[in-house]
């Protein structure tokens, strides 16, 4: 599956758009693909919207650039086009980024991964 990098003001990333399933609660949206997450991080109210408590998830601290930030960690099921696997998502209201990230556990595992910056695309093979 290859994605063109999305502009983000004058950046291109590499933006993907996935569906998270929780049950039969589906949602929609865009993520980063960070090497540097350790985990995927969505925005809080992503888990209300999915009906989760939030807080009854393994509660774990993210240290990034701007800082630490507690998030819960659920596991569901993370869609991308025709391909569904359960990948480990936390959420939190201190995510200060407007981007939700997809992190390496769980998910860099389904995949090799290629980042083409000249292309302006990533390119993700299943394993």
């Amino acid at each position: 599956m290859r994605f063109p990098y999305v502009r983000v003001r004058e950046t291109y990333y590499p933006i993907i758009p996935v569906i998270l399933k929780s049950g039969r609660i589906e949602f929609k949206t865009d993520a980063l693909i960070d090497s540097g997450a350790s985990i995927s991080v969505f925005q809080g109210s992503i888990a209300e919207y999915l009906g989760l408590d939030i807080e009854s998830g393994e509660r774990r601290i993210f240290q990034g650039i701007g800082g630490k930030i507690v998030g819960y960690a659920h596991p569901l099921t993370l869609v991308m086009r025709d391909l569904e696997f359960p990948c480990l998502i936390a959420f939190s209201n201190e995510l200060v980024s407007s981007l939700n990230l997809i992190g390496r556990e769980d998910f860099f595992e389904q995949f090799l991964i290629t980042f083409d910056e000249v292309g302006k695309s990533v390119e993700l093979t299943a394993r």
